[in-house]
């Protein structure tokens, strides 16, 4: 059964005040606003539980979602959302990419962390725990605020099934069997769309030269000296060509760094293997454990002490 919200049978002058406290909280916590009068804002969100994912879409016009540090404290939902345009343009900025979407493009993020999604737009969605997107897909991180652009073959076969699974009752209820064997094919044809374009793309950093760099990185974490000349060369390339390599995903190699020793560090508090933040800061080549916290919590919403106490 889908769960219906919708602003249609509210006063028009309650329309975005519902859609700011119901439903921007009903499928992931953010904050909304909007130039659009009250009077004039029509929006919805149709979901429905389809296995361990939850499929939606959501029209709306023109506002600006934004999920805080705060909002992740508080709910703690740990998610890779993908978002499937079907029409008008949206603006996804995350981890310091930004991501301009239109009809047909396909865009990624992770409620794990902050993010900003500004959309005028009806655009389809998927929720995908961590662990199940994670298992089957190499490094999701990678494709976050990357957009998979209109002419890849695969996007549009993922807009049917989730239409179809949206409208009719007997494909999906609930966690059944066909829901179960439904979302993994759901899953499935995800990771396939980015695969394909790790693969066929020549704008992803898919060369040997990156596979060696981001082994360099993962092996020496804890070393301070991690610069563009000890990347480039650990990568047996140039420190210009390296900027070319990082530009692709909007991002520079010491950005790209610094984003790799914090997810380490992550993994590491959630996982156990250290005891404290010092130790999580110190083997991560972070030098000012202040300046670790603070960085920390600003990417992911809380501070590494809550997260070792959880």
């Amino acid at each position: 059964m889908n769960h219906v919200l919708a602003t249609s049978d509210k006063r028009p002058s309650e329309r975005f005040e519902f859609w700011q406290e119901i439903v921007c909280r009903k499928y992931v916590s953010a904050s909304a606003c909007t130039d659009v009068r009250g009077d004039e804002f029509r929006g919805s969100l149709v979901s429905r539980e389809i296995g361990p994912l939850v499929a939606a879409e959501l029209e709306a016009p023109l506002h600006f979602w934004s999920r805080t540090p705060q909002h992740v404290r508080a709910d703690g939902e740990d998610v890779f959302i993908a978002s499937l345009v079907q029409e008008g343009e949206g603006e996804l900025t995350q981890f310091g990419r930004r991501a301009h979407v239109r009809a047909g493009d396909l865009v990624l993020y992770d409620t794990a962390a902050p993010f900003d999604y500004t959309l005028k737009a009806r655009t389809q969605l998927i929720k995908i725990p961590r662990r199940i997107l994670e298992a089957k897909l190499e490094r999701p991180r990678d494709f976050l605020a990357v957009p998979i652009d209109r002419g890849d073959p695969l996007s549009p076969v993922l807009g049917e099934l989730l239409t179809r699974v949206l409208t009719r009752d007997e494909l999906a209820q609930g966690d059944s069997p066909v829901a179960r064997r439904l979302s993994g094919a759901i899953v499935d044809l995800v990771v396939s769309i980015f695969d394909l374009r790790r693969e066929a793309s020549p704008d992803l950093p898919t060369s040997p030269a990156f596979d060696r760099i981001k082994r360099f990185v993962r092996a020496n974490m804890d070393s301070p000296d991690l610069t563009p000349e000890t990347l480039a060369s650990a990568g047996a390339i140039s420190v210009r060509t390296l900027n070319r390599l990082f530009g692709v995903m909007q991002t520079t190699p010491m950005r790209w760094v610094w984003s790799e020793r914090l997810e380490a560090s992550r993994a590491a508090l959630v996982q156990g293997q250290v005891r404290s933040v010092t130790e999580a800061a110190f083997a991560h080549g972070f030098s000012d454990v202040a300046h670790f916290s603070h960085s920390f919590k600003r990417a992911y919403g809380m501070s590494p002490r809550r997260l070792l106490k959880r």
